[in-house]
């Protein structure tokens, strides 16, 4: 992997975490912010989100300081 894929590779996952920050998930304005419009994923589950069921989901609370999501290995793949 070259210098440049690694970086962004490691941008992705550092956008990825930050996401899971109770006080960035709190404000729609910075969730929204590294949000393409067009967002389209598929989570775990099989569920579809697009930007606004994840602006949604993020903004209900769910997250908290006293009930932060806990991530213990994260990885990433450049695929092309």
């Amino acid at each position: 992997m070259t210098d440049e894929n690694e970086q962004a590779l490691q941008a992705a996952i550092d956008g990825e975490l930050r996401l899971l920050d109770p006080e960035v998930r709190a404000s729609p304005a910075q969730v929204s912010k590294p949000l393409d419009p067009d967002l389209t994923e598929i989570g775990a589950s099989g569920r579809w989100w697009d930007a606004k069921s994840a602006l949604t989901v993020t903004s209900s609370g769910t997250v908290t300081p006293k009930s932060p999501v806990k991530v213990s290995k994260m990885s990433g793949v450049v695929l092309a």
